[in-house]
């Protein structure tokens, strides 16, 4: 799986870099032909300072793309929040793969 990470109005340190590439690369626990996964991290400036710090996800599989994105007052928060929506979409994903086949299996005898 390739990470890409990009940036807008914001620093990548070390720190933030290593601790995307870990979080992301746990994903492939969860779906196991994923190809690229892009991750956007944004400051904008909001009235609200919860709403500050954006963290997008995009993942391309097989034919598919599923994306995420979370606001928070903390980066790190952000892309926690982030990752969590993107599990819970992968989860949905492979349901719908499995009940898919599991319905052609059934109509073929």
């Amino acid at each position: 799986m390739e990470i890409q990470l990009f940036t807008r109005n914001l620093e990548v340190t070390p720190r933030l870099q290593s601790y995307v590439e870990k979080k992301v690369g746990r994903l492939s626990r969860y779906l196991t032909d994923i190809d690229e996964a892009r991750v956007d991290l944004t400051v904008e400036s909001t009235r609200s300072n919860a709403h500050r710090q954006v963290a997008q996800l995009t993942v391309r599989t097989q034919g598919t793309i599923l994306r995420a994105e979370e606001r928070a007052a903390d980066m790190f928060a952000a892309i926690d929040a982030a990752l969590d929506k993107m599990r819970r979409q992968i989860s949905r994903y492979k349901t719908r793969r499995q009940d898919r086949w599991q319905r052609v299996e059934a109509v073929s005898y």
